[in-house]
């Protein structure tokens, strides 16, 4: 197998020029780090902070074992390979991660020089946190912050648009955020087709509890028993075993509620009516259980379908604050005030967690634009992805909403045509799930978003697969997308019909947001029967996806995704038009079904036969 290479862009930035720490860099001695060419799309300029408002950042040291770190996840990865399934622990990810002293001297004696109080800084290794106020961020850093705001939700941020330490530290810091990365993550739930109320959540009527598919009710409605019977789990249960967990991540302040998923496995999933799930805090995140204005489809939906269908593996929700972690003060009194960043909070937070704390599956439904991120935030992001599949924990995202893209347009400033990778659905890292709809047989739904990614080339893993679709469809789409890109989604599952209750009452809800907790609750089921019998879980889970598991996979052959329609579905502004813009499903690995869905039988078959450790 050839050398692997799809995180070239962040190795080389990753790459230690000089071994010595050069003298410390005064104000004069500035450079740019990063910086965006314009405000991103839908974000407006407003006011400027309170001078004295405090601000919290992260820098992102770059590290020297990059390229070593790659090439160990990939082994204990890859089930044909000697170090399959020894997954790191936390105290050797560590070490192996750990920046050069030289580095870290640097870097603190640069904030140090410049007034920052050894107690606002936290050195934590690959990372070094400082808090200062507005006025000292902006002197520092050379730059002037502003409160932006959000077009489509309304949420307001303190942002930059560039950035500047000084130059004899650009060798040692691949970014400090919050700065540049704006954010506009959004819950995978289709605007296509929107969800709607169907009533009060009363007694058993509509339901059943059969033994084989019933193919008329499944085909309009989606219950944990129709991905049960349609993916041929049977009465097949998880475990509780060995540390087996499966987390469910939440954002943008949705709350799953207790009330609601008794409700609904009372009714749709009686044999896992005893059970409950855990809240986990993170960050100032809350689990308000009595509110009814906030919008909680999106946590209600994935616990009431990843917890019942790993029953009875015990389930987390980790709640993470809105805009991340807060520090109060008079000019950010409360959580609403917080202007950090959420992703890199809960990260830091899980990897930071005992191996024993660690879920064995962790799904989340949120992604955007790849292009909207910050090319050093997608990369920094990434590796952390990966820092969890070294650690033994199978990662799943939702593949996204749009297609082959709704806005279909760079923000480079040249306003290319083109079609539009979502991230994190296609870091390589992490396994993405596309959407289906319909039973018998299953097609490809036309909002799931798939392709290839920008910013991370194909990984050797995916090589063969990806390389048979391309010379499939010869020059279609040539020159609005790259061919040399990492191509998702992975995998597949329902996306459409399920049926969830919220705040009481019954809903329809279609998205990725349902098939990624579908086939995380499928996972978690492997991974238990694994932990069960003495083995390590999966973890990072595509070399074994590619290698083998797609033999346990329903490929897809029929239908296909759509976009680039000239109207893009989250903001409403024009957009160009791309006739006949999607990828259709066919034989093989395809961009909007990736290899397929669950058989489970086969694919719990092939986690034990290609599984050693």
């Amino acid at each position: 197998m050839r050398s692997p290479t799809f995180l070239r862009g962040f190795l080389a930035a990753s790459a230690i020029f000089a071994t010595s720490v050069a003298a410390p860099a005064s104000t004069t001695e500035l450079a740019p780090l990063e910086s965006l060419r314009a405000i991103p799309q839908g974000w407006h300029q407003g006011r400027s902070p309170p001078a004295a408002q405090r601000l919290r950042f992260r820098v992102a040291l770059k590290q020297e074992n990059a390229y070593q770190f790659e090439q160990h996840v990939l082994a204990i990865s890859t089930p044909d390979d000697p170090k399959y399934g020894e997954h790191m622990s936390r105290e050797e990810l560590k070490a192996m991660l750990q920046p050069s002293s030289d580095a870290s001297a640097a870097i603190l004696q640069w904030l140090h020089n410049e007034g920052v109080p050894s107690s606002d800084i936290e050195d934590d290794g690959d990372w070094i946190n400082f808090y200062v106020s507005a006025t000292e961020a902006e002197r520092i850093m050379d730059t002037k912050f502003y409160y932006y705001s959000n077009s489509v939700n309304g949420m307001e941020r303190i942002r930059t648009l560039h950035y500047s330490v000084p130059q004899a530290l650009h060798k040692y810091i691949h970014m400090i955020q919050p700065t540049t990365r704006f954010g506009q993550i959004n819950p995978q739930r289709s605007t296509i087709y929107q969800h709607f109320e169907i009533g009060e959540s009363k007694g058993a009527a509509g339901q059943y509890h059969g033994s084989s598919l019933n193919v008329t009710f499944c085909n309009t409605t989606i219950t944990p028993q129709c991905l049960r019977d349609l993916y041929h789990i049977g009465n097949f249960r998880g475990t509780a075993e060995n540390g087996n967990k499966i987390g469910v991540c939440g954002y943008l302040e949705e709350y799953a509620k207790f009330k609601d998923f008794s409700a609904f496995t009372a009714k749709y999933a009686p044999f896992a009516a005893s059970e409950n799930f855990t809240y986990v805090l993170v960050n100032g995140g809350l689990a308000t259980q009595d509110d009814t204005v906030d919008d909680d489809v999106e946590a209600n939906l994935d616990v009431q379908y990843a917890y019942p269908l790993s029953y009875p593996t015990p389930g987390y929700y980790y709640s993470t604050g809105g805009r991340g972690e807060l520090v109060p003060d008079l000019d950010q009194p409360t959580q609403a005030d917080n202007q950090n960043e959420p992703y890199l909070d809960f990260l830091h937070y899980i990897l930071s967690l005992p191996d024993p704390e660690l879920p064995t599956t962790l799904t989340t439904s949120y992604g955007e634009d790849e292009q909207s991120v910050p090319e050093p935030y997608t990369n920094m992001t990434c590796s952390l992805f990966a820092q969890l599949g070294a650690r033994g924990v199978s990662v799943l995202f939702s593949s996204g909403d749009t297609g082959p893209g709704s806005a279909c347009q760079s923000n480079d400033g040249k306003n290319t045509t083109r079609l539009l990778p979502i991230f994190p659905a296609a870091c390589p890292y992490v396994t993405s799930v596309g959407g289906t709809f319909h039973v018998q047989p299953e097609r490809a739904i036309g909002f799931s978003s798939g392709g290839f990614s920008d910013r991370f080339p194909r990984p050797a893993y995916q090589d063969a697969a990806v390389s048979t679709y391309l010379s499939s469809i010869g020059d279609t789409f040539k020159g609005l997308y790259n061919p040399n890109g990492r191509g998702f989604p992975d995998v597949a599952a329902q996306a459409y019909n399920f049926t969830v209750i919220d705040q009481g009452a019954e809903i329809r809800v279609g998205g990725t947001s349902a098939s990624a907790p579908a086939f995380a609750g499928i996972v978690a089921l492997l991974n238990g029967a694994r932990v069960a019998d003495g083995r390590k879980p999966l973890g990072f889970l595509n070399p074994f996806i590619y290698q083998y598991g797609y033999r346990g996979l329903t490929d897809i052959v029929d239908g296909g995704s759509r976009g680039c329609t000239g109207r893009d579905i989250y903001s409403g502004l024009p957009t160009p038009v791309v006739p006949g813009a999607g990828w259709n499903a066919t034989k093989g690995w395809d961009p909007v079904t990736g290899y397929g869905t669950p058989n489970f039988p086969v694919l719990l078959n092939l986690s034990q036969i290609y599984a050693g450790a």
